[in-house]
């Protein structure tokens, strides 16, 4: 039994050396749709649904840590603000490659939900846009944290399974991140 755990993570962790390495395709087939979990390009509407609504999401995490970085006088504000739209810019990159194996479409635009999110943080001034970029990113992490783990546990697509395992950890510490912000901003 341990071998074969040992044996599917082996191949898990393969597929993202092969999703991070020039946007390789992981099988050869057509990937009509089978979501056996070879690693095809297929994908079934809950791996759609996870490529959109954590696309926007990370859409959303890079647009409002552009605008903290443009609007915030706060010098931890701005820290965080660069390396959240640094680790995001990569991450949606990622996803973006993931969802190319798939044949799904990665949102060019954030989501109505995000969109409302961003315009009302956007009219904001300091230190009200502080404290609300600040509650915005945890509750945008918290919820990619949920997504992803869910991704991790029911994902019918190898490529996406190990996406998500490989991110989950990372955005568990942008959270710790985001949570030790909230409490500085004043």
């Amino acid at each position: 039994m341990k071998q074969w755990v040992l044996a599917g993570w082996a191949v898990v962790f393969s597929l993202i050396l092969l999703t991070g390495c020039a946007g390789a395709d992981v099988g050869s087939g057509t990937g009509a749709g089978t979501g056996s979990g070879t690693g095809t390009p297929s994908a079934s509407k809950a791996d759609a649904s996870f490529v959109a609504i954590a696309g926007s999401n990370g859409l959303l995490q890079v647009q409002l840590s552009e605008l903290a970085m443009q609007k915030s006088a706060n010098l931890e504000v701005r820290e965080f603000a660069k390396l959240m739209a640094q680790q995001h810019t990569r991450i949606n990159t990622e996803l973006k490659g993931v969802a190319q194996q798939m044949r799904v479409t990665y949102p060019g635009a954030l989501s109505g939900n995000d969109k409302v999110i961003y315009d009302r943080t956007a009219k904001l001034s300091s230190p009200v846009f502080e404290q609300t970029y600040a509650r915005e990113m945890e509750t945008a992490l918290q919820q990619d944290i949920a997504l992803y783990q869910n991704a991790v546990s029911s994902s019918s697509n190898l490529a996406l399974r190990g996406f998500a395992l490989k991110n989950t950890p990372v955005l568990q510490g942008y959270l710790r991140l985001a949570t030790q912000l909230k409490k500085v901003v004043p």
